[in-house]
């Protein structure tokens, strides 16, 4: 497949700006590794405003022997001796003679790895005879082991240093589209560019090296990942992918973007991550109403952890609704993970709160544990949902609950539908409105889309998955409207 050049424009202009000048220092093109500095280079040198009498010059490493990146440019026979500066001014004449009346454009890709002499080679040639300078160079931002070859270019008059940027997300939607040759699907270009942080390398790794084009399957006119369970497994991510994974689908879930982090997951899930993400892919397919792929997320996938224990009692709890079996599920698993047995309780006493089959259970000191006590404060405070300490119960999980919102995003607007309920049913219409108005016409990330999804759990008698009407439960494309949509103010 072809891959295509997007973007650069900025860096491309100001190239021409600086080519277009009498007499311009050297232009220098830093970026990590993968981010298009060969390929600019080579863009670069096909739009410049050059002409007949310039003569292009490309070079390369070729070890740390001095002069090595100009053999056969080197005046025959010659051997480095004497002075350094001489030796420089021998090698650049020489070069210089061999391409009489002509103005050289001297283009050295990857110029960090080059020998330092062939650098002061660059430099003394277009201070003495007007040469065009380009190279590009490794910018991680981490300072060389040794000296810097490039110091006397970087700081030589004149000098630009164009700092290459990852790509954009809407750069990235079009080479995926011009690669796959169609449109491709918003939330799927947006989890390929979060995975590899804008770096065109490691996304062409991905889709044309490891295959995931295979993968990208045209359904309702853009490419996706292919939505069937399992997803495909593709190669092993790299490591830089990994990470960038990892803290996507950590931001995507702290939004509440349940769209994203599907999508993310699923990405995961292809490259062999699907253990890691089970328990956050599973809630979220859960809060999207897809109860039957969140189970077999977990069935497939999950661990023996307390995070995909939870998620799974609230799959079987809530999605499924059998509440007797989620609750086993808790109670046997408690018996099993002694580090985590408040907590999972916790969560046992909230399940059955919330879902009404109870009301009266065991308090149990959660020490330090910080997601036991949010457990155990929502199921007092669902458990006092009519009473008068209702409404100041839920305001102290509502603070619990902001604690851990990278680790539960859920809980928060969860809790905030909860505390409206509270204060409408205490009388308080005034406050309920007030919070019902802040809440509903919140930011994008309010989640607002949460507190519906758990309100339809819990009001409705089968799930509707929110994106292409597929009931996994119950009827499909039934029309459910959560109560909670009904609490706005007018």
């Amino acid at each position: 497949m072809p891959w295509p050049f997007v973007g650069r424009t900025e860096q491309l202009d100001r190239i021409r700006a600086v080519f277009a000048e009498p007499g311009p220092g050297p232009v220098l093109l830093v970026g990590p590794p993968g981010m298009g500095r060969s390929r600019l280079l080579v863009e670069a040198l096909a739009s410049a405003p050059l002409s007949r009498n310039d003569a292009v010059l490309r070079l390369e490493p070729a070890g740390p022997a001095p002069f090595a990146s100009l053999r056969g440019l080197a005046p025959e026979g010659f051997r480095f001796t004497g002075s350094p500066d001489r030796a420089v001014a021998t090698v650049a004449e020489e070069v210089a003679g061999r391409l009489p009346g002509k103005r050289l454009v001297l283009a050295f890709d990857d110029a960090h790895l080059a020998d330092p002499y062939t650098v002061r080679v660059l430099r003394h040639l277009r201070n003495e005879h007007g040469a065009r300078v380009l190279v590009t160079a490794e910018g991680s931002g981490a300072l060389p082991p040794g000296p810097d070859p490039l110091d006397c270019l970087r700081y030589d008059l004149g000098a630009r240093t164009l700092r290459i940027p990852p790509l954009s997300a809407d750069e990235v939607a079009r080479i995926l589209a011009e690669t796959l040759g169609g449109p491709v699907r918003p939330a799927t270009a947006a989890a390929l560019h979060a995975s590899t942080g804008g770096n065109p390398g490691l996304l062409h790794g991905m889709v044309i090296r490891d295959r995931l084009a295979d993968d990208l399957v045209p359904l309702d006119g853009a490419h996706q990942l292919s939505p069937v369970f399992p997803a495909a497994q593709g190669c092993p991510a790299a490591e830089p992918v990994t990470g960038y994974l990892t803290e996507a689908i950590a931001s995507a879930w702290r939004r509440l973007s349940l769209d994203q982090t599907d999508e993310l997951c699923r990405l995961a899930a292809w490259h062999g991550l699907a253990g890691v993400v089970a328990p956050v892919w599973a809630t979220v397919l859960l809060l999207r109403g897809q109860v039957a792929a969140a189970g077999y997320v977990l069935d497939a996938h999950a661990d023996g952890s307390s995070r995909a224990t939870i998620a799974r009692a609230m799959v079987v709890g809530l999605g499924q609704r059998d509440v007797s079996a989620a609750a086993t599920l808790l109670t046997d698993a408690a018996g099993l993970d002694a580090k985590h047995r408040v907590r999972l309780l916790a969560c046992r006493a909230w399940l059955l709160a919330v879902t009404g089959t109870s009301t009266v259970f065991d308090e149990a000191d959660p020490g330090d544990d910080r997601e036991a006590a949010l457990f155990s404060r929502a199921a007092q405070a669902i458990a006092a949902r009519r009473g008068a300490s209702a409404v100041s119960h839920l305001r102290r999980s509502l603070a619990a609950a902001e604690g851990l919102r990278a680790e539960m995003p859920w809980f928060p607007p969860y809790l905030t539908a909860c505390l409206i309920d509270a204060l409408l049913l205490a009388g308080r219409i005034s406050e309920a409105t007030a919070e019902a108005a802040e809440f509903h016409s919140g930011q994008r990330g309010c989640g607002w889309n949460v507190a519906v999804a758990f309100d339809s759990l819990l009001t409705a008698q089968g799930a509707y998955d929110e994106s292409h009407g597929v009931a996994w439960d119950g009827a499909a494309g039934r029309d459910l409207t959560p109560a909670v949509s009904r609490r706005q103010p007018s």
